[in-house]
Protein backbone atom coordinates (compact mmCIF):
# COMPACT_ATOMS: atom_id res chain seq x y z
CA UNK A 1 0.00 0.00 0.00
CA UNK A 2 1.26 3.35 -1.04
CA UNK A 3 2.28 6.18 1.16
CA UNK A 4 -0.69 8.37 -0.43
CA UNK A 5 -3.42 5.67 -0.06
CA UNK A 6 -2.41 5.28 3.65
CA UNK A 7 -3.23 8.40 4.31
CA UNK A 8 -6.63 8.41 2.42
CA UNK A 9 -7.77 5.56 4.48
CA UNK A 10 -6.65 6.65 7.25
CA UNK A 11 -8.12 10.40 7.07
CA UNK A 12 -6.02 12.59 8.84
CA UNK A 13 -2.95 13.56 7.37
CA UNK A 14 -4.34 14.28 4.03
CA UNK A 15 -3.62 17.87 2.90
CA UNK A 16 -4.08 18.18 -0.48
CA UNK A 17 -5.93 20.80 -1.61
CA UNK A 18 -10.02 20.29 -2.33
CA UNK A 19 -9.26 22.00 -5.87
CA UNK A 20 -12.95 21.69 -7.13
CA UNK A 21 -13.90 23.03 -3.95
CA UNK A 22 -11.60 25.71 -4.84
CA UNK A 23 -12.88 26.34 -8.29
CA UNK A 24 -16.52 26.85 -7.01
CA UNK A 25 -15.08 29.79 -4.79
CA UNK A 26 -13.08 30.79 -7.57
CA UNK A 27 -16.15 31.76 -9.33
CA UNK A 28 -18.11 32.86 -5.83
CA UNK A 29 -15.39 35.64 -5.97
CA UNK A 30 -16.01 36.99 -9.46
CA UNK A 31 -19.94 36.77 -8.35
CA UNK A 32 -19.15 39.20 -5.61
CA UNK A 33 -18.54 41.84 -8.37
CA UNK A 34 -20.83 41.34 -10.22
CA UNK A 35 -24.83 42.81 -10.32
CA UNK A 36 -27.10 40.72 -7.92
CA UNK A 37 -29.85 42.66 -10.14
CA UNK A 38 -29.82 44.11 -13.64
CA UNK A 39 -28.42 47.40 -12.63
CA UNK A 40 -27.75 46.40 -8.68
CA UNK A 41 -25.49 46.96 -6.46
CA UNK A 42 -22.62 43.89 -6.28
CA UNK A 43 -22.53 41.60 -2.96
CA UNK A 44 -19.31 43.40 -1.60
CA UNK A 45 -21.16 46.82 -2.01
CA UNK A 46 -24.45 45.50 0.01
CA UNK A 47 -23.27 43.44 2.23
CA UNK A 48 -20.13 44.72 3.19
CA UNK A 49 -16.76 42.86 4.57
CA UNK A 50 -18.86 39.56 5.55
CA UNK A 51 -18.86 37.69 2.19
CA UNK A 52 -15.12 38.61 2.25
CA UNK A 53 -14.50 36.84 5.51
CA UNK A 54 -16.54 34.11 4.84
CA UNK A 55 -14.59 33.70 1.41
CA UNK A 56 -11.36 33.62 2.77
CA UNK A 57 -11.98 31.16 5.65
CA UNK A 58 -13.63 28.54 2.64
CA UNK A 59 -10.66 29.45 1.03
CA UNK A 60 -8.19 28.68 3.95
CA UNK A 61 -10.22 25.23 4.59
CA UNK A 62 -9.94 24.13 0.92
CA UNK A 63 -6.27 24.36 0.74
CA UNK A 64 -5.65 22.54 3.75
CA UNK A 65 -7.55 19.68 2.69
CA UNK A 66 -7.71 17.57 5.76
CA UNK A 67 -10.93 16.06 6.64
CA UNK A 68 -11.89 17.99 10.09
CA UNK A 69 -10.68 20.92 7.97
CA UNK A 70 -12.80 19.84 4.81
CA UNK A 71 -15.94 19.28 7.32
CA UNK A 72 -15.88 22.63 8.55
CA UNK A 73 -15.56 24.21 4.90
CA UNK A 74 -19.53 22.61 3.69
CA UNK A 75 -21.08 24.76 6.89
CA UNK A 76 -18.71 27.93 5.83
CA UNK A 77 -19.23 28.00 2.42
CA UNK A 78 -23.10 27.12 2.49
CA UNK A 79 -23.14 30.15 4.92
CA UNK A 80 -21.74 32.04 1.88
CA UNK A 81 -24.30 30.99 -0.11
CA UNK A 82 -26.99 32.36 2.19
CA UNK A 83 -25.20 35.59 2.25
CA UNK A 84 -25.77 35.88 -1.89
CA UNK A 85 -29.18 34.78 -1.03
CA UNK A 86 -29.59 37.78 1.45
CA UNK A 87 -28.20 40.12 -0.57
CA UNK A 88 -30.30 39.67 -3.68
CA UNK A 89 -33.32 38.67 -1.72
CA UNK A 90 -34.53 42.50 -0.86
CA UNK A 91 -34.03 43.75 -4.32
CA UNK A 92 -36.30 44.06 -7.20
CA UNK A 93 -36.36 42.42 -9.66
CA UNK A 94 -34.34 38.45 -10.93
CA UNK A 95 -31.07 37.61 -10.31
CA UNK A 96 -28.34 39.11 -12.29
CA UNK A 97 -25.00 36.99 -12.99
CA UNK A 98 -23.55 38.27 -9.96
CA UNK A 99 -25.88 36.63 -7.78
CA UNK A 100 -26.12 33.32 -9.92
CA UNK A 101 -21.90 33.17 -10.24
CA UNK A 102 -21.98 33.57 -6.25
CA UNK A 103 -24.69 31.52 -5.03
CA UNK A 104 -23.65 28.66 -7.37
CA UNK A 105 -20.13 29.18 -6.19
CA UNK A 106 -20.34 28.54 -3.17
CA UNK A 107 -22.72 25.81 -3.51
CA UNK A 108 -20.49 23.91 -5.58
CA UNK A 109 -18.17 24.22 -2.51
CA UNK A 110 -19.82 23.28 -0.06
CA UNK A 111 -21.42 19.90 -2.33
CA UNK A 112 -17.76 19.39 -3.36
CA UNK A 113 -16.95 19.35 0.84
CA UNK A 114 -19.66 17.30 1.45
CA UNK A 115 -18.94 14.69 -1.45
CA UNK A 116 -15.24 14.36 0.08
CA UNK A 117 -16.61 13.86 3.72
CA UNK A 118 -18.40 11.27 2.39
CA UNK A 119 -16.07 9.18 0.49
CA UNK A 120 -12.86 9.70 2.11
CA UNK A 121 -12.12 5.57 3.19
CA UNK A 122 -11.18 5.78 7.31
CA UNK A 123 -9.29 3.36 8.55
CA UNK A 124 -9.28 0.92 11.90
CA UNK A 125 -6.75 3.39 13.65
CA UNK A 126 -8.60 7.38 12.56
CA UNK A 127 -10.03 8.77 15.07
CA UNK A 128 -14.05 7.86 16.59
CA UNK A 129 -14.95 11.60 16.65
CA UNK A 130 -14.11 11.29 12.36
CA UNK A 131 -16.12 8.65 12.37
CA UNK A 132 -18.86 9.80 14.12
CA UNK A 133 -18.19 13.35 11.97
CA UNK A 134 -18.46 11.13 8.70
CA UNK A 135 -21.60 9.74 9.64
CA UNK A 136 -23.45 12.66 11.21
CA UNK A 137 -22.71 15.74 8.78
CA UNK A 138 -23.65 14.75 5.15
CA UNK A 139 -27.10 13.48 7.24
CA UNK A 140 -27.43 17.13 8.52
CA UNK A 141 -26.31 19.07 5.77
CA UNK A 142 -28.00 18.07 2.71
CA UNK A 143 -31.50 18.91 4.24
CA UNK A 144 -29.67 22.08 4.63
CA UNK A 145 -28.47 22.67 1.08
CA UNK A 146 -31.99 21.14 -0.30
CA UNK A 147 -33.74 24.49 1.44
CA UNK A 148 -31.02 26.38 0.26
CA UNK A 149 -31.06 25.54 -3.10
CA UNK A 150 -35.16 25.77 -3.00
CA UNK A 151 -34.85 29.34 -1.46
CA UNK A 152 -31.62 30.75 -3.94
CA UNK A 153 -34.05 29.79 -6.92
CA UNK A 154 -37.20 30.80 -6.21
CA UNK A 155 -35.90 33.93 -4.90
CA UNK A 156 -33.33 34.10 -8.08
CA UNK A 157 -36.21 34.13 -10.48
CA UNK A 158 -38.45 36.01 -8.29
CA UNK A 159 -41.12 32.91 -8.98
CA UNK A 160 -44.35 34.45 -7.73
CA UNK A 161 -46.14 32.67 -4.25
CA UNK A 162 -49.16 31.85 -6.06
CA UNK A 163 -46.74 29.22 -7.75
CA UNK A 164 -44.32 27.83 -6.22
CA UNK A 165 -43.82 29.58 -2.48
CA UNK A 166 -40.41 30.15 -0.78
CA UNK A 167 -39.18 28.04 2.34
CA UNK A 168 -39.41 31.48 3.90
CA UNK A 169 -42.75 31.58 2.84
CA UNK A 170 -44.05 28.03 4.32
CA UNK A 171 -42.26 28.56 7.66
CA UNK A 172 -43.96 32.14 8.27
CA UNK A 173 -46.91 29.55 7.05
CA UNK A 174 -46.01 27.37 9.44
CA UNK A 175 -46.01 30.10 12.51
CA UNK A 176 -48.65 32.06 11.76
CA UNK A 177 -50.87 29.19 11.17
CA UNK A 178 -49.30 26.70 13.75
CA UNK A 179 -53.22 26.28 15.88
CA UNK A 180 -55.44 25.69 12.77
CA UNK A 181 -52.84 22.78 11.94
CA UNK A 182 -52.27 21.35 15.23
CA UNK A 183 -56.00 21.04 15.09
CA UNK A 184 -56.20 19.67 11.78
CA UNK A 185 -53.78 17.43 12.96
CA UNK A 186 -55.80 16.24 15.61
CA UNK A 187 -58.56 15.16 13.27
CA UNK A 188 -56.40 13.72 11.12
CA UNK A 189 -53.87 11.84 12.72
CA UNK A 190 -55.70 10.86 16.22
CA UNK A 191 -59.49 11.09 15.52
CA UNK A 192 -58.67 9.28 11.62
CA UNK A 193 -55.67 7.88 11.37
CA UNK A 194 -54.75 5.90 15.33
CA UNK A 195 -58.39 5.12 15.96
CA UNK A 196 -58.79 3.39 12.24
CA UNK A 197 -55.33 1.73 12.86
CA UNK A 198 -56.31 0.37 16.59
CA UNK A 199 -59.63 -0.98 14.87
CA UNK A 200 -57.92 -2.19 11.87
CA UNK A 201 -55.06 -3.80 14.34
CA UNK A 202 -57.28 -5.48 16.62
CA UNK A 203 -59.98 -6.83 14.15
CA UNK A 204 -57.05 -8.03 11.60
CA UNK A 205 -55.56 -10.07 13.95
CA UNK A 206 -58.34 -11.32 15.22
CA UNK A 207 -59.38 -12.50 11.85
CA UNK A 208 -55.65 -13.70 10.99
CA UNK A 209 -56.04 -16.13 14.48
CA UNK A 210 -59.71 -17.29 12.83
CA UNK A 211 -58.15 -17.99 9.21
CA UNK A 212 -54.91 -19.30 10.75
CA UNK A 213 -56.91 -22.15 12.70
CA UNK A 214 -59.18 -22.99 9.81
CA UNK A 215 -58.31 -24.99 6.74
CA UNK A 216 -61.35 -24.38 5.40
CA UNK A 217 -60.75 -20.27 6.05
CA UNK A 218 -57.79 -20.17 4.93
CA UNK A 219 -58.81 -21.94 1.52
CA UNK A 220 -61.72 -19.85 1.33
CA UNK A 221 -60.68 -16.84 3.10
CA UNK A 222 -57.40 -15.80 1.94
CA UNK A 223 -57.57 -15.30 -1.66
CA UNK A 224 -61.05 -12.84 -1.15
CA UNK A 225 -58.83 -10.77 1.41
CA UNK A 226 -56.07 -10.99 -1.11
CA UNK A 227 -58.47 -9.66 -3.75
CA UNK A 228 -60.19 -7.23 -1.55
CA UNK A 229 -56.84 -5.58 -0.56
CA UNK A 230 -56.10 -4.57 -4.36
CA UNK A 231 -59.08 -2.67 -4.55
CA UNK A 232 -58.22 1.08 -4.78
CA UNK A 233 -59.19 2.84 -1.90
CA UNK A 234 -59.62 6.12 -4.27
CA UNK A 235 -62.39 4.18 -5.40
CA UNK A 236 -64.03 3.04 -1.80
CA UNK A 237 -63.96 6.56 -0.78
CA UNK A 238 -66.86 8.16 -2.34
CA UNK A 239 -68.99 4.62 -0.92
CA UNK A 240 -67.46 5.33 2.39
CA UNK A 241 -68.53 8.87 2.68
CA UNK A 242 -71.70 7.81 1.48
CA UNK A 243 -72.12 4.76 4.16
CA UNK A 244 -70.74 6.91 7.31
CA UNK A 245 -71.61 10.30 6.64
CA UNK A 246 -68.81 12.86 4.93
CA UNK A 247 -67.22 13.84 8.66
CA UNK A 248 -63.83 12.04 9.97
CA UNK A 249 -65.69 8.45 11.01
CA UNK A 250 -65.55 7.86 7.05
CA UNK A 251 -61.94 8.90 6.88
CA UNK A 252 -61.38 6.44 9.82
CA UNK A 253 -63.46 3.35 7.94
CA UNK A 254 -60.72 4.07 5.01
CA UNK A 255 -57.66 3.44 7.24
CA UNK A 256 -59.57 0.48 9.10
CA UNK A 257 -59.20 -1.48 5.80
CA UNK A 258 -56.45 -0.09 4.77
CA UNK A 259 -54.80 -1.51 7.57
CA UNK A 260 -57.55 -4.36 8.11
CA UNK A 261 -56.19 -6.53 4.94
CA UNK A 262 -52.44 -6.48 5.32
CA UNK A 263 -52.54 -6.90 9.33
CA UNK A 264 -54.95 -10.22 8.59
CA UNK A 265 -52.74 -11.79 5.54
CA UNK A 266 -49.60 -11.05 7.64
CA UNK A 267 -50.89 -12.74 11.17
CA UNK A 268 -51.47 -15.89 9.15
CA UNK A 269 -48.47 -16.32 7.55
CA UNK A 270 -46.73 -15.11 11.11
CA UNK A 271 -49.05 -18.35 12.86
CA UNK A 272 -48.84 -20.67 10.59
CA UNK A 273 -45.11 -20.75 9.48
CA UNK A 274 -43.60 -21.67 12.79
CA UNK A 275 -40.43 -24.34 13.18
CA UNK A 276 -42.02 -27.75 13.14
CA UNK A 277 -39.24 -28.54 15.59
CA UNK A 278 -40.52 -26.24 18.44
CA UNK A 279 -43.73 -27.60 17.55
CA UNK A 280 -42.98 -30.90 17.96
CA UNK A 281 -40.88 -30.43 21.27
CA UNK A 282 -44.17 -28.53 22.78
CA UNK A 283 -46.65 -31.17 21.70
CA UNK A 284 -44.36 -33.64 23.36
CA UNK A 285 -44.94 -32.08 26.86
CA UNK A 286 -48.57 -32.05 26.07
CA UNK A 287 -49.01 -28.61 25.55
CA UNK A 288 -52.56 -27.68 25.15
CA UNK A 289 -53.44 -25.08 22.04
CA UNK A 290 -53.76 -21.82 24.35
CA UNK A 291 -50.55 -22.75 25.22
CA UNK A 292 -48.33 -23.41 21.91
CA UNK A 293 -50.27 -19.97 21.01
CA UNK A 294 -48.56 -18.67 23.72
CA UNK A 295 -45.27 -19.66 23.96
CA UNK A 296 -44.94 -20.09 20.10
CA UNK A 297 -47.75 -18.97 17.66
CA UNK A 298 -48.25 -15.62 18.86
CA UNK A 299 -44.32 -14.64 19.45
CA UNK A 300 -43.40 -16.00 16.05
CA UNK A 301 -46.25 -14.05 14.88
CA UNK A 302 -44.75 -10.39 15.79
CA UNK A 303 -42.40 -9.58 13.12
CA UNK A 304 -44.77 -10.21 10.45
CA UNK A 305 -47.40 -7.46 12.16
CA UNK A 306 -45.10 -5.57 12.58
CA UNK A 307 -43.87 -5.68 8.82
CA UNK A 308 -47.92 -5.05 7.65
CA UNK A 309 -48.08 -2.08 10.12
CA UNK A 310 -45.37 -0.46 8.90
CA UNK A 311 -46.84 -1.04 5.51
CA UNK A 312 -50.19 0.13 6.69
CA UNK A 313 -48.84 3.34 8.36
CA UNK A 314 -47.62 4.47 4.75
CA UNK A 315 -50.58 3.38 3.34
CA UNK A 316 -52.96 4.85 5.75
CA UNK A 317 -51.95 8.44 5.83
CA UNK A 318 -51.58 8.47 2.36
CA UNK A 319 -55.43 7.34 2.38
CA UNK A 320 -56.66 9.57 4.56
CA UNK A 321 -55.33 12.70 3.18
CA UNK A 322 -56.60 11.58 -0.36
CA UNK A 323 -60.29 10.62 1.52
CA UNK A 324 -60.18 13.85 3.00
CA UNK A 325 -60.15 15.42 -0.73
CA UNK A 326 -62.51 13.22 -2.09
CA UNK A 327 -64.97 13.01 1.03
CA UNK A 328 -65.61 17.29 1.23
CA UNK A 329 -67.11 17.75 4.64
CA UNK A 330 -66.47 19.85 7.78
CA UNK A 331 -62.88 22.24 6.75
CA UNK A 332 -61.08 19.98 9.23
CA UNK A 333 -58.17 17.70 8.72
CA UNK A 334 -55.29 18.40 6.64
CA UNK A 335 -56.39 17.11 4.08
CA UNK A 336 -59.32 19.51 3.76
CA UNK A 337 -56.61 22.35 4.69
CA UNK A 338 -54.34 21.13 1.96
CA UNK A 339 -57.71 21.25 -1.00
CA UNK A 340 -59.16 24.43 0.64
CA UNK A 341 -55.53 26.04 0.57
CA UNK A 342 -54.77 25.34 -2.83
CA UNK A 343 -57.84 26.99 -4.15
CA UNK A 344 -56.95 29.97 -2.57
CA UNK A 345 -53.87 29.81 -3.77
CA UNK A 346 -52.36 29.80 -0.72
CA UNK A 347 -49.59 27.70 -1.49
CA UNK A 348 -47.32 28.66 1.85
CA UNK A 349 -49.78 26.79 3.58
CA UNK A 350 -50.42 24.34 1.36
CA UNK A 351 -47.03 23.10 2.14
CA UNK A 352 -46.77 23.78 6.21
CA UNK A 353 -49.62 21.54 6.16
CA UNK A 354 -47.49 18.47 3.91
CA UNK A 355 -44.49 19.57 6.32
CA UNK A 356 -46.76 19.19 9.34
CA UNK A 357 -47.50 15.51 8.05
CA UNK A 358 -44.65 14.56 7.08
CA UNK A 359 -43.13 15.04 10.69
CA UNK A 360 -46.02 13.60 12.07
CA UNK A 361 -45.86 10.44 9.50
CA UNK A 362 -42.33 9.75 10.42
CA UNK A 363 -43.33 9.85 14.04
CA UNK A 364 -45.62 7.27 13.72
CA UNK A 365 -43.46 4.99 11.69
CA UNK A 366 -40.77 5.59 13.64
CA UNK A 367 -42.77 4.73 17.16
CA UNK A 368 -43.97 1.69 15.23
CA UNK A 369 -40.59 0.53 14.63
CA UNK A 370 -39.14 1.55 18.56
CA UNK A 371 -42.39 -0.93 19.56
CA UNK A 372 -41.24 -3.58 17.17
CA UNK A 373 -37.69 -3.45 18.56
CA UNK A 374 -38.96 -3.34 22.51
CA UNK A 375 -40.78 -6.33 21.72
CA UNK A 376 -39.52 -8.70 19.35
CA UNK A 377 -35.64 -8.25 20.57
CA UNK A 378 -34.57 -11.86 20.77
CA UNK A 379 -35.40 -11.87 16.56
CA UNK A 380 -32.59 -11.65 14.52
CA UNK A 381 -33.26 -8.42 12.64
CA UNK A 382 -33.75 -6.77 15.88
CA UNK A 383 -30.09 -8.22 16.89
CA UNK A 384 -29.20 -6.96 13.74
CA UNK A 385 -30.25 -3.79 14.18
Amino acid sequence: MTASVRRVLVGTRNRRPTWPAVAGLVLALVGGFGPLTAGGPDTLTRLGAWPVIVWLVAVALAFDGRLSTTSALAPVALFGAFLSLLGQRALAGPGAWGYWAGFWGFVLASLVALGRVSLTLLGPQAPLSQKRLQRILPVAMVPLVVLLLWEGLVVGYRVPIGIFPRVSDIFTALITSWPVLLQDSYVTFVKEVLLGFAVGLATGYLAGVAVASSGFLRRGFLPLATAFGAVPIVGLAPVLGRAFGVDWQSKAAVVVIVTFFPVVLNTVQGLTRVDSLQLELLHAYAATPWQVFRALRFPNSLPFVFNALKISAVLSIVSVIVAEFLIPGPPNGLGQRISLSAHRGAFDLVFAAILVSSVISMLLYGSIMLIERLTTSWHPSSRGA
